[in-house]
């Protein structure tokens, strides 16, 4: 006869509790939680669009970040920044400082609002 482990209730109470705390500070509102994992509805539409907006949202910003970071590493061993071109960063930093002014002027916010 062979035992099955039992499901420990205080231990899956605790793994949905820190689920919730990482979903709802990084990714959703509280009341989108409820409605995919409380209520199992996947299929709510303003939740669905606030998740999909805000994981594309921090997808760009990660990809933006991994795509520099081989350039900072390779800066950083090599203890100079011989060979890099002034005028091609000078321009990178002005197409992100244009596009962040006007982010800022028509008050888009950085980080979605909460529903």
């Amino acid at each position: 006869r062979t035992l099955k482990p039992r499901p420990n209730p205080k231990m899956a109470a605790s793994v949905m509790e820190l689920l919730r705390e990482v979903l709802v500070k990084f990714l959703m509102p509280e009341k989108c939680f409820d409605e995919f994992f409380v209520n199992f509805n996947l299929l709510d539409v303003p939740c669905l669009k606030t998740v999909l907006s805000k994981g594309l949202g921090i997808g760009i910003i990660l990809g933006s970040v991994m795509v520099k970071l081989p350039q900072v590493f390779k800066l950083v061993g090599a203890g100079s920044a011989e060979g890099l071109s002034f005028g091609a960063v000078l321009l990178e930093l002005l197409a992100i400082t244009g596009t962040m002014a006007y982010s800022i002027a028509h008050s888009f916010p950085f980080r979605y609002r909460r529903c």
